[in-house]
């Protein structure tokens, strides 16, 4: 028999076998709305009641305790949601603010889909009577019959209220962008400011790249020439060896005539070219003239350039600068890129009751493990050493773990809750973050369920809401992230001792982190502010990117030049160019949440070598400890 077609928009999902479609919120909603039940298989576990509202800190309250002027959950969220929303933003039923002009834009911003009701459709109106900041569109001839007049958005949004179904229209002329981002010039989105002048249009309107010659002309401004370019009259920049050659090479002719005759008597550093404003010196490549106008000073390639020269290590040199890359990689021919030598590092992804593998060079996917139909991977780490996966098992509040060569399975723990696990690989121990308990724990990996729970409390006490959990074994610290009513950026040792705030600013929900260690940096993913953020591990050099795509992000990894993140509300796992947000791919989409995500490469270091061991003083005899060693380096 043939396939039926689909027949659902962009956004509804098709009951399989039937013509029958859905709304995206209506699966896993504990209502059975496909005949087959298909909407509600797989689903992962729902531990609030009809009646309840489920806290962030997963605790369930009754629906009307929310916004009482109580704090019923213990970590505020059934009040934040009724603090007003930024201005030009909107509050969802589920109390996530989106911005305005996301209503009625054809796509889901809000998880429960109210941003986008059946009153979206209400904009043919009668002729003339377009609300404020709309403008009445004829229809265009030559198009179908059924093309009916309508009011066009020029500088508004639309609003609506989502109890009543009344649409109405906001003015909208000034979108207040944080101060990372401008705004584009029809005020409808912003951009980062690493976006302006960069030769590509990310505005619609392709503002962020016009007058781009100006701006870099601006008096105070440095000129964008280098200093064996010579700057043309209207912006273009000339090889000094043209000027004054006979020839007008430059559009306005700003590279002929007036003192060109003149010759050249200078005490240069490096050469002195005849220019219509008399005698110059110019230096060569990789070298910017001093103060004087005589001498030639070496450009530092590397520190002024940052982590755009080099994608891991840059060697400066005079009037040059090399890249190099850490062991393990090798040097692209571009002699910018490092990428991993060896086996081709896998993207292991947790979809439901599976874990995926993705092959980062060939696209390729397999299912690596599978579990019980009922139960749900939710955060997952891997053994580099043993060649092990351990997941957080929400069904049975458990961490279970199975052996990739043998495909034997275990349960490391049992009665536990956790957004994330994490394997510190060189000093044998899983960590966990508790965000209800506001606890941060370990166990050995070797450790096998007994009926007695064997672990112990890293953390305790005043810890706001931790969630996303990354280690770095070889130098023995811990970093994790909380999204209470203080969200921030936190490290330690992994003994939990030597705590100190890494960021505590420009932080809204990050609830996905990840470590780049050659780049010695941390990257996040915030729910609530919708963007990519990194900083060093010392906190400094901040960079915050505000990404339209960025909605309810799980987990995060790097590898080489990309960030990869699973994202809840599109089933999707996608990634970005770590250093400018651009060149989204959508990876793998399933009919099912993608959450714990990791990059797995398949060379197992071998803790024996004393290269590898770092500063973790549990990674040789355990630390002389009987039982379980925290490192503390």
């Amino acid at each position: 028999c043939c396939a039926l077609s689909t027949v659902c928009g962009t956004k509804k999902v098709q009951c399989p076998g039937t013509h029958h479609c859905i709304p995206h919120w209506e699966l896993c909603d504990r209502h059975q709305d496909c005949e087959d039940g298909w909407d509600e298989e797989g689903c992962p576990q729902q531990p609030c009641l009809p009646g309840q509202w489920q806290c962030r800190n997963r605790v369930c309250i009754m629906a009307e305790w929310k916004c009482n002027g109580i704090d019923d959950c213990g970590d505020s969220s059934d009040e934040d949601v009724c603090a007003p929303c930024p201005p030009g933003m909107v509050r969802c039923d589920e109390g996530k603010c989106i911005l305005e002009s996301l209503m009625c834009n054809d796509e889901d911003d809000c998880l429960d889909g109210t941003d986008e009701p059946s009153t979206c459709g209400e904009l043919g109106m009668a002729a003339g009577h377009c609300p404020r900041g709309w403008a009445w569109r004829e229809p265009v001839t030559g198009q179908p019959h059924n093309r009916l007049p309508a009011c066009s958005c020029q500088v508004c949004s639309a609003r609506v209220d989502i109890r009543s179904g009344d649409l109405y229209w906001l003015a909208f002329i000034h979108l207040s962008c944080p101060r990372t981002h401008v705004s584009c010039r029809d005020g409808t989105e912003c951009v980062a400011q690493e976006y302006m002048c960069d030769g590509e249009k990310d505005c619609a309107d392709g503002s962020d790249e016009d007058g781009c010659t100006q701006l870099c002309n601006t008096p105070g401004q440095p000129t964008p020439c280098q200093s064996h370019e010579y700057p043309c009259g209207l912006g273009a920049c000339l090889n000094a060896s043209l000027v004054c050659d006979g020839r007008q090479d430059c559009v306005d002719g700003s590279d002929e005539g007036g003192n060109c005759s003149v010759p050249c008597q200078r005490s240069c550093a490096h050469l002195c070219y005849p220019s219509p404003q008399g005698p110059r010196c110019w230096c060569g490549p990789g070298y910017r003239l001093a103060e004087d106008g005589l001498s030639c000073m070496d450009i530092d390639e590397c520190k002024e350039w940052g982590e755009g020269a080099c994608s891991q290590m840059c060697l400066n040199a005079a009037g040059s600068y090399s890249c190099e890359c850490l062991p393990g990689y090798s040097l692209e021919p571009d002699g910018h890129l490092c990428k991993l030598t060896g086996p081709e590092p896998v993207l292991l992804v947790a979809v439901q009751s599976e874990v995926l593998s993705y092959g980062l060079r060939s696209g390729r996917e397999e299912v690596l493990l599978a579990t019980d139909k009922d139960h749900v991977v939710f955060s997952l780490d891997y053994d580099l050493v043993e060649r092990k996966v351990f997941w957080m098992d929400l069904a049975t509040e458990s961490i279970r773990w199975q052996d990739l060569n043998s495909g034997k399975k275990g349960t490391l723990v049992k009665g536990v809750r956790s957004d994330c696990i994490a394997v510190d690989w060189l000093g044998r121990n899983l960590y966990w973050t508790d965000g209800a308990a506001g606890q941060v724990l370990a166990t050995r990996l070797g450790a096998t369920w007994q009926g007695i729970p064997e672990y112990t409390v890293v953390m305790d006490g005043d810890l706001d809401q931790p969630h996303s959990l990354v280690l770095q074994p070889l130098a023995g610290l811990l970093y994790w992230s909380e999204v209470g009513s203080h969200p921030r950026l936190m490290e330690s040792t992994m003994d939990g001792s030597r705590r100190h705030v890494l960021l505590a600013q420009g932080l809204g929900w990050p609830t996905a982190l990840a470590l780049d260690l050659p780049t010695q940096r941390i990257f996040w993913l915030d729910e609530k502010l919708g963007a990519v953020g990194s900083a060093r591990l010392d906190g400094t050099s901040v960079k915050i990117l505000k990404l339209g795509w960025v909605q309810s992000p799980f987990a995060a990894a790097v590898c080489e030049g990309q960030l990869y993140w699973s994202e809840k509300k599109t089933w999707s796992v996608q990634q970005v160019d770590k250093a400018s947000g651009k060149n989204r791919t959508v990876l793998l989409k399933r009919h099912g949440q993608p959450h714990g995500l990791q990059v797995f490469t398949w060379g197992a270091p071998n803790p024996a070598v004393p290269s590898l061991v770092g500063t973790n003083g549990c990674a040789k005899s355990n630390g002389g400890c009987a039982q379980l060693c925290l490192p503390n380096p």
